[in-house]
């Protein structure tokens, strides 16, 4: 699902969330290694830093296109020693 975060100052961000409980949010942002967390607290979604933000968009739509969030993705690998 293709979401937009808008973080203080309106900085906006194109992120895919993976996940979604009532408190939780996991959604994949581009530039970044791993996956973020958003959780819910006290009216609001906290990211892991702490830092507030505000979900912008959710959109569940066949003509969202993902290839543009995800250009930089590498499937990771594990290998056992």
């Amino acid at each position: 699902m293709y979401t937009l975060l808008i973080y203080r100052g309106g900085r906006q961000v194109e992120a895919l969330l993976l996940s979604a409980s009532a408190d939780r949010l996991r959604l994949v942002i581009p530039g970044r290694a791993d996956t973020a967390e958003l959780q819910w607290t006290e009216g609001r979604w906290i990211t892991e830093s702490g830092a507030g933000v505000e979900v912008g968009a959710l959109i569940a739509d066949h003509t969202v296109c993902a290839s543009g969030i995800l250009t930089d993705t590498r499937p990771r690998v594990c290998a056992a020693s």
